[in-house]
């Protein structure tokens, strides 16, 4: 489905910023302050927010404890990603003001933010230099160049990222990103993704191979990527499969209204 975004001021020049990527940023710098019992702080999301016009007020706890739930349960399956392969590599599509790398560097993290343009340069402006950590620009879902970045990495255990990428995406852009996507991941590869639960993802009926993601078309037809599935929940920690299907469980429950829903995928 398509979002409506919101205008609001990097560093002097105007971009187009989504609401959903507003509502992320503030949730993560403001939950110390409003969500303390959830236990999350994100110093780096606080110095993001103070050099925005942003109207910080305008955002209840009501919109912020959603947000950040997806965001903490996409934080843990990247933590569980990388416990299981700690030589990886995590690769940022196009996120918004994403501070995960920040907010999950071990001292080892290696780490590829791909935004477009003027919110690539302002990040790197406000970041700490890191050579664990590249911020890349990539004009938008339908370029190529994200997916560059993964052709030198081919043998190297790779996750890739995408938290609001897709839910803001329309199912062209969605089908051009993981057409991209299959041409250049190796297989292992995972993908993480939150997507509105109205405009769904779903595994496809058990064929050869098992069953592969597929995505129903606005016109009623159903795309299908027979090189992704999705990551068997039994290779889940307890607490991980806790997470991700309550989170999932909530997004059906309400219809994906202020709640999206994630995937957890992999290319076979």
């Amino acid at each position: 489905m398509e979002t409506k975004a919101r205008e609001t001021t990097l560093d002097g020049d105007g971009v187009l910023l989504h609401e959903e990527d507003i509502i992320d940023l503030v949730a993560r710098a403001l939950a110390g302050r409003e969500l303390p019992d959830v236990g999350f702080d994100d110093p780096a999301a606080r110095k993001i927010l103070d050099a925005l016009e942003i109207d910080r007020h305008r955002y209840d706890r009501a919109r912020l404890r959603p947000a950040l739930a997806i965001t903490m349960v996409i934080d843990a399956v990247v933590r569980d990603f990388f416990e299981r392969h700690p030589d990886g590599l995590a690769i940022g599509v196009n996120q918004g003001l994403s501070t995960r790398f920040e907010r999950l560097d071990n001292g080892a993290l290696r780490w590829i933010d791909v935004d477009p343009p003027q919110v690539a340069a302002f990040k790197a402006s406000l970041v700490a230099p890191c050579e664990r950590h590249l911020v890349a620009a990539c004009c938008s879902l339908r370029c190529a160049g994200w997916a560059d970045c993964l052709r030198a990495a081919h043998d190297v255990p790779t996750i890739v990222v995408a938290q609001g990428t897709l839910r803001r995406a329309t199912h062209d852009e969605l089908d051009t990103f993981l057409v991209q996507a299959g041409k250049s991941l190796g297989p292992g590869t995972e993908l993480v993704l939150d997507y509105d639960a109205r405009s769904p993802l779903r595994p496809s009926a058990l064929g050869r191979g098992g069953a592969c993601l597929e995505s129903p078309s606005p016109d009623g037809a159903v795309v299908r990527y027979p090189r992704v599935r999705y990551v068997p929940t039994d290779e889940y920690s307890r607490d991980l499969a806790h997470a991700v299907s309550g989170l999932n469980g909530v997004s059906r429950l309400f219809r994906g209204r202020g709640v999206a829903s994630l995937a957890h995928l992999r290319f076979a």
